[in-house]
Formats: structure tokens, sequence, C-alpha cells
């Protein structure tokens, strides 16, 4: 993630910079919440009834996305932004500064590839009448859960072989990519039986 720390083993570098990672990333999502939740509250104007297009928006996206997960077609495929937050922002920032940057381009999760259909819902949550604070604090954990796996590589890899382990770490990361479809099927399904309970019996 960082350059410039091969050379300088420690431990407590390495913790250094996964707070400071987390605080983008936390930061990042926070600011994409506030976004979505000013949003939100313009739109919601007499006549309107955002909470009512986003619900079913939220419902079409559960339905078109589920038998996806249930791996039962490859289509409609995730639309997403191709750009990533550049490699060689490693090789010409401070590794501080690097870690910073990382963290806020990946905490929001709109700079990065976008696997899970999951990562939609939470676009049209914060239309759903819930609340302005709601949408800061639902977006801020969603960025800290985004920097949860530089904590793990910071307590757990080897002191100066951070990087292999890195590259360990992802491969078995996708080696489990059943079960991440398995947890987000059943969040789909979650959700789908929350809006039909909201819909029908609020």
């Amino acid at each position: 993630m960082v350059h410039g720390y091969e050379h300088k083993p420690s431990r407590k570098v390495w913790l250094k910079l996964a707070a400071v990672h987390s605080f983008g990333a936390i930061t990042s999502g926070a600011a994409v919440g506030t976004v979505l939740a000013i949003v939100a509250w313009i739109v919601d104007q007499p006549g309107v009834q955002s909470s009512n297009w986003a619900y079913w928006s939220a419902l079409f996206t559960v339905l078109v996305y589920l038998p996806r997960q249930l791996g039962w077609t490859r289509f409609p495929p995730l639309l997403q932004s191709t750009w990533q937050v550049p490699q060689k922002w490693a090789k010409i920032f401070p590794p501080w500064l690097t870690a910073l940057l990382f963290g806020i381009g990946l905490g929001s999760g709109l700079f990065t590839r976008i696997i899970v259909p999951t990562f939609y819902l939470l676009l049209i949550w914060p239309f759903l009448e819930l609340g302005f604070l709601f949408s800061i604090v639902m977006w801020s954990t969603y960025g800290f859960i985004r920097s949860c796996n530089v904590w793990w590589l910071a307590c757990r890899a080897p002191v100066g072989n951070f990087f292999p382990y890195a590259n360990q770490l992802t491969f078995a990361l996708l080696l489990r990519a059943k079960w991440m479809y398995r947890a987000n099927t059943t969040l789909l399904l979650m959700v789908l039986t929350c809006l039909l309970a909201w819909r029908y019996f609020s």
C-alpha cells in the first residue's frame, strides 16, 4: 500500500498507517453519506414522494440482481466506474499521505471495482426517509469496514514481509469468493423482506 517503509520494518509503523488509512476511508464514506443525505433532503419536497421512488428503486435492484447472486444468470452486469486509485501514488507521495489518499479513494467504494450489487442499495438507502444522521453513520461504517483488511495485515503480516503477505491474503479471499456471494445473497433476501414488510405492514 505504501512505499518507503520496506527498509524500516516496524509493527508500530504499519499500525499508524492503518489508522491513517481508516481515517481517510471513514472520512470518504461520511462525505458520500452527507452528500446523499443532502440530496435526499432537497428532493424530498411536498408532492415528490422521494421515499416512494426510492422504495421501488431498491426493490427493482434486489429483484434484478438476486438471480445473478444465486448463480442463475450473469445478467445484468454490475455497472461501475473503470477508474481506479492510481498505484503510482504509492511511489510519488510520502507513506502517510499515500495511506490517507488510498483510504479516501477506496473508502467510498466509488473508485474501485464493484463486485456485488448490494453497493447500489447503499446509494438508495438514504432516500428512504431514515434520517440525515443515519446516512452519515451508515456510510462511515461502510468506509471503516472497507479498511479492516489493512488492519488485519498490519497486525498479522510478518514485519518486513508485508507485501507478499498482502498478495497471499488477496488469493485467500478469492478462494472464498463463494462465501461472499452467499452472504450478499442472504443480505439481498433480508432487504427484500424488509422492503415488503415496510410496504405492507408499516
